[in-house]
């Protein structure tokens, strides 16, 4: 069965595996995790009818590495292994979908908002925007920028840097999988929120889709301005993870 929101996800953890800055292990059935060598960016790929061997390895894996990690899965047999074997339950990502129509071409640009492709040249501003958007501190790790400056290398993501009158204000990046394209990575930072400007990211993104439909997967807090753009919310998908506030 076609799982738009999912195969796009996966799409984008296929991306990160070949960073150079990631390590991976495959796991049975194709399945895989991976390390970005950052605290939050590692992931497992293993959606359905996880078993205790696996969920073992994973542990292993990241254990070894000091790192927490999100496991994503779609069934209830995969969240009872994960339980049984002392993953806890973070919270769920919301699947949505927006099909490129008149309500979101409508929405306007803010007056005074721009938009950048990053590359190596502005890299650091979109690893430092996206951080403090996210919550970081003032600090950034160098094994975020690091991060930054590989994913902005991979030729299956693409990442945008959004300016208020010339400010780094908001980032995001966008994985085209040949079907739809997906949105990663959305934050703005504290002071320029509630201002437009993320709404003025979605008019972009409608023009980067070339018609195709957009999919994400949406914290809880970040539900209720995706419906507002005219996202509908598919299904929730559980994550489990050993870090205790992932959202």
């Amino acid at each position: 069965m076609s799982n738009p929101v999912w195969d796009n996800f996966r799409y984008f953890m296929c991306a990160l595996k070949t960073l150079g800055v990631s390590t991976s292990l495959t796991l049975e059935g194709g399945s895989f995790c991976v390390s970005t060598g950052t605290y939050s960016e590692n992931m497992v790929c293993c959606e359905r009818n996880v078993k205790p061997e696996t969920v073992r390895e994973v542990l292993d894996f990241f254990s070894e590495r000091e790192e927490a990690f999100m496991w994503p899965v779609l069934d209830d047999n995969s969240r009872r292994v994960l339980e049984q074997c002392g993953v806890p339950y973070a919270g769920d990502l919301a699947a949505m979908t927006l099909k490129v129509s008149e309500l979101a071409q409508s929405v306007r640009v803010r007056e005074g908002v721009t938009f950048e492709r990053v590359g190596r040249e502005n890299v650091n501003d979109w690893a430092r925007t996206n951080w403090l958007g996210f919550g970081g501190g003032d600090d950034v790790p160098g094994n975020y920028y690091a991060f930054s400056e590989a994913l902005s290398e991979c030729e299956e993501v693409s990442l945008y840097l959004a300016k208020s009158e010339g400010e780094c204000a908001c980032t995001f990046a966008v994985a085209d999988d040949g079907v739809n394209v997906g949105v990663y990575y959305l934050a703005t930072v504290p002071e320029f929120r509630r201002k437009g400007i993320a709404s003025s990211m979605m008019k972009k993104v409608c023009e980067l889709s070339g018609g195709k439909d957009i999919v994400l997967q949406s914290t809880p807090s970040g539900v209720e301005f995706y419906r507002a753009c005219g996202f509908s919310e598919d299904y929730r998908m559980p994550v489990y993870s050993t870090e205790e506030d992932i959202f």
